[in-house]
């Protein structure tokens, strides 16, 4: 996918995760769930496009992939800032998201501990991002 598509969803699931926080947590732990780990995936992607590690289509990422360290060694060898960060909120995202959205519900604080993972995540790919475009202005 090229780097608009992924922006484009990014911004979708950022929007309906706040809709779905907004409606109540506990009532939307499945869409909170699904929009919490796609919402990662595409804001990874967008990170990889920005710093010229991702180009044009093929390069759609597999939730499943960041569940296991050996795995996400294998499919992504690439090195990057804060990768040891965002690898480990992208897993600790993933070990949750099947619980939360097939099985039963959980409390106002366990999902409030998932949506802060992603909120994590957010800011430090933000922060890179932004350092990134400051570097270019110069």
């Amino acid at each position: 996918m090229k780097i608009e598509e992924h922006e484009k969803a990014y911004q979708e699931h950022v929007k309906n995760l706040n809709k779905a926080i907004e409606d109540g947590i506990e009532d939307n732990q499945r869409n909170i769930s699904y929009n919490v780990s796609q919402g990662a995936i595409e804001l990874f992607a967008i990170y990889l496009h920005k710093l010229n590690l991702l180009e044009g289509s093929g390069d759609q990422f597999n939730h499943r992939i960041f569940k296991s360290k050996k795995l996400t060694e294998r499919k992504i060898p690439l090195l990057f800032p804060a990768r040891k960060d965002i690898l480990e909120l992208m897993k600790a995202i993933e070990d949750k998201r099947n619980m939360f959205c097939y099985g039963k519900r959980k409390s106002e604080r366990e999902i409030m501990s998932f949506i802060n993972n992603f909120q994590k995540l957010r800011a430090i790919i933000n922060h890179h991002l932004k350092e990134l475009e400051d570097e270019k202005k110069r």
